[in-house]
């Protein structure tokens, strides 16, 4: 079986007692962190490498040290300068040029260790809003799960927040797989048996068949029907290569499972890709069904989206109902299926069985 190194590790940010190797961009920069450790009362040694700098510490003092050095760099030099950290007085050998990264990295790193003991600890929880057939809003076709956080208090953690840290902290790869497995289980406790939705972002998966793996794996070890669970790709508009999001669907889709396009309609990039990835669902841009029946320019968008899904046999979900008047018009324009506050909020419960 084929595992995911990146996705499926959780990284330890820093030994108790380390040292940390530095590589500025330029010999400015180095002047610029030299001057910064004396200032602090620290000294840095140059190793015999080519513009290579290393100190080491003991933490708690890591994160003063990492801002002190940090304070009077540009953000292109934060961003530019690499780094590493090594447990004790051990020089990087050349399977550790795998974890070099930036100084900003590790700094966002060091901040959001909060997030890396949340995963560890597997405190994600789920949430689920209702997802329903045009022509019955009574009964839900579908849930889609959407994630949440807890601190060591229980409070909420919002997927801003998480995504967020995620991003800045390199540990997007390790959230989103996750959180997909989270959903996946927290919908199979919460005794959902419909349609699931599970949201992904393709650029925290490098190589479907072993980033995927464990995400299949929790669906079969919850003995869930691979059928009824949609992988749904969120921010689509941002994705950058076709051709990668389209091995990630292929993957998903031969392995049994129906894949969704979000946010279809809020740039032409996202129409341009379905003759490329020809997903079984799209969901409408939110923004584009706010007040859709009064804005005749929104209806020409919408009528014309549906009309197209409808002759490539592609179903279509309506998102960000909000008012009776937006369900009407999208009804009579058949829509087939809804989704938004007017019909479900997101809730720990779910709506119904929607089996």
């Amino acid at each position: 079986m084929t595992f995911c190194e990146k996705c499926d590790q959780i990284p330890e940010i820093a030994p108790s007692e380390g040292r940390l190797y530095l590589w500025p961009p330029v010999a400015h920069t180095t002047g610029k962190i030299l001057a910064s450790i004396k200032k602090l009362g620290h000294s840095a040694e140059k190793s015999a490498s080519v513009a290579t700098l290393y100190l080491d510490y003991v933490r708690p003092g890591l994160r003063p040290l990492i801002d002190a050095i940090s304070e009077n760099l540009l953000p292109e030099e934060i961003a530019d300068t690499k780094a590493l950290i090594m447990a004790g007085s051990m020089e990087p050998q050349l399977d550790d040029i795998a974890r070099v990264t930036s100084l900003g990295a590790i700094r966002a790193q060091i901040g959001a260790e909060w997030l890396g003991d949340m995963l560890r600890d597997n405190r994600l929880k789920s949430v689920f809003q209702p997802i329903f057939a045009a022509e019955n809003i009574t009964k839900p076709y579908a849930h889609e799960c959407l994630i949440r956080g807890t601190d060591k208090t229980g409070n909420v953690i919002t997927p801003d927040k998480l995504f967020g840290a995620a991003q800045s902290a390199d540990l997007l790869f390790q959230l989103d797989r996750a959180a997909r497995a989270a959903n996946v289980r927290n919908a199979h406790e919460a005794g959902i048996s419909g349609n699931l939705f599970i949201n992904f972002t393709p650029s925290s998966i490098y190589d479907p068949d072993s980033c995927l793996r464990t995400t299949i794996d929790v669906v079969s070890e919850c003995g869930l029907d691979r059928n009824k669970v949609v992988f749904e790709v969120i921010e689509t508009e941002k994705v950058r290569s076709i051709e990668h999001l389209g091995a990630i669907l292929k993957s998903y889709r031969d392995s049994g499972f129906r894949v969704a396009l979000d946010d279809v309609g809020s740039g032409y990039s996202t129409l341009n890709m379905l003759p490329q990835l020809q997903p079984d669902i799209i969901k409408i841009d939110r923004d584009l069904i706010d007040h859709v029946d009064q804005d005749k320019y929104k209806q020409a968008i919408v009528s014309k989206l549906i009309d197209l899904a409808k002759q490539l046999d592609i179903d279509v979900v309506a998102e960000g109902i909000e008012r009776q008047g937006e369900l009407d018009f999208l009804t009579d324009y058949g829509v087939d299926y809804v989704q938004g506050y007017l019909l479900g909020r997101p809730n720990a419960v779910p709506f119904a069985d929607g089996a």
